[in-house]
């Protein structure tokens, strides 16, 4: 069981910025911090995704715009329309949420806050989940925003060959 003392340490353990945009930093950082979560609690790594998380990203970049509450973009809807629209295939999705103003770094909060949601808990170590993308990004007020998406890839068959 984790204190949220040991999982602030073990967030914080790694916090690095190399590149000019520290929410990519930032996103690559949470998938890392995820996978090593599911590990100790035996769950599947998370594969990163690129087009999912540019989902993510544009999902955070509208929270920055326009601050709206909950999950449900007012013009783009959940995340399964979102990425349905982008023509990203799942047969599972799931999202998880964060926001924080004050603080240089959002990784460690997004963490703790996660991990002691039970819904945000159950995104994060569902092992249905095998894909994901973390987007990030912050206001002019200094606010964070994250978006982190979770994706079971729709997998068809077509003459006894998987296709994604």
């Amino acid at each position: 069981m984790w204190t949220r003392r040991a999982l602030l340490q073990f967030a914080a353990a790694s916090s690095v910025r190399a590149s000019p945009d520290p929410g990519i930093d930032f996103a690559r950082t949470i998938h890392g911090r995820i996978n090593e979560i599911r590990a100790l609690n035996g769950a599947g790594e998370l594969a990163w995704s690129e087009r999912v998380a540019e989902c993510a990203r544009e999902q955070s970049v509208r929270k920055v715009e326009l601050r709206f509450p909950g999950h449900t973009d007012p013009e783009r809807g959940g995340v399964d329309e979102r990425l349905t629209s982008a023509g990203i295939g799942w047969s599972r999705c799931g999202e998880n949420l964060f926001m924080e103003r004050g603080w240089d770094d959002p990784v460690n909060y997004a963490l703790v806050c996660w991990w002691y949601s039970a819904g945000h808990k159950a995104n994060l170590l569902n092992p249905d989940y095998t894909e994901t993308g973390v987007g990030l990004s912050q206001g002019p007020d200094g606010a964070w925003f994250v978006t982190q998406i979770f994706v079971t890839p729709h997998i068809l068959k077509y003459s006894g060959k998987r296709i994604r």
